[in-house]
């Protein structure tokens, strides 16, 4: 685990919709560190407020009470040094892949030359340099959110956010996927915290795994793990499933499965 200072602090965070009869808990006391270049997954059943804890963190959302602090000030709004990446490829039609990339840097007034350069070297590093000066709507799913992957990347923010990005991902293109946000995880030293609904996917990416209860969200548990370091280290960049990997996720499955056949978590979700 990261021992740094934190760059995410969540302090005993709530968050709740609407008044009266109508009141929902969408999340209740969330205490949450995330240190520099750790790579945090969160798992959780539907409606746990898992987007919610993100859009908190993301700025979009002021929690009801409790605070949340980005490198020791409190989050008032988005910012671009907090780069979101949703499930749905959110790219400019009207623009070309390059200048897709390039719409960040470009609004913050850096000269051409360096928009170009900075393009240039995240189309690089996702493999499609060759593709700069194609419509959007050319592109394959999976090269969508490669686009819009190197456009939050072309930022240079200190944190990445991602609401199950390769949810409507074939299984083949999810697993290239899940390769290359490692690989660009490593080299480009951001933080991350990624929302999924899969299992092997937060275990084989995360090195920190966050397990979220029904509604209203609650940390269950947090995991410390090294398969995603492991997998750095070998030449087919895939994540070994030994014994103690099952172990890890049958534990998890079990959690999440307990806590929605739970009477007493039943009960608290009406309230």
């Amino acid at each position: 685990m990261n021992t740094q200072s934190p760059l995410i602090e969540l302090r005993n965070v709530s968050m709740d919709y609407g008044s009266g009869k109508d009141q929902m808990l969408a999340l209740e006391e969330i205490d949450l560190t995330i240190a520099p270049q750790d790579f945090v997954c969160v798992l959780g059943p539907s409606g746990c407020g898992k987007s919610t804890l993100m859009k908190i963190i993301a700025g979009y959302q002021q929690p009801t009470t409790g605070e949340a602090i980005f490198q020791g000030e409190p989050i008032q709004g988005p910012d671009w040094h907090r780069g979101v990446v949703f499930q749905s490829p959110t790219l400019y039609p009207w623009l070309n892949v390059k200048d897709n990339v390039g719409f960040g840097p470009n609004i913050r007034g850096l000269d051409k030359k360096e928009v170009d350069r900075i393009s240039d070297h995240f189309l690089e590093q996702i493999g499609m340099l060759k593709d700069k000066d194609k419509a959007v709507f050319e592109l394959s799913g999976g090269m969508r959110q490669r686009v819009a992957l190197a456009r939050v990347l072309a930022n240079r923010p200190e944190m990445i956010l991602m609401d199950e990005p390769l949810g409507a991902l074939d299984a083949l293109t999810r697993l290239n996927m899940q390769t290359l946000i490692r690989d660009l995880w490593q080299e480009n030293k951001n933080t991350v915290l990624m929302i999924t609904h899969d299992v092997d996917e937060a275990m084989s990416l995360g090195n920190r795994l966050i397990v979220m209860s029904k509604q209203p969200g609650k940390i269950i548990k947090t995991y410390d793990l090294d398969y995603t370091y492991q997998a750095l280290k070998t030449n087919n960049h895939r994540v070994n499933i030994d014994s103690t990997y099952l172990e890890i996720k049958n534990e998890i499955l079990d959690l999440i499965n307990t806590d929605l056949n739970s009477p007493a978590s039943i009960e608290t979700s009406k309230k």
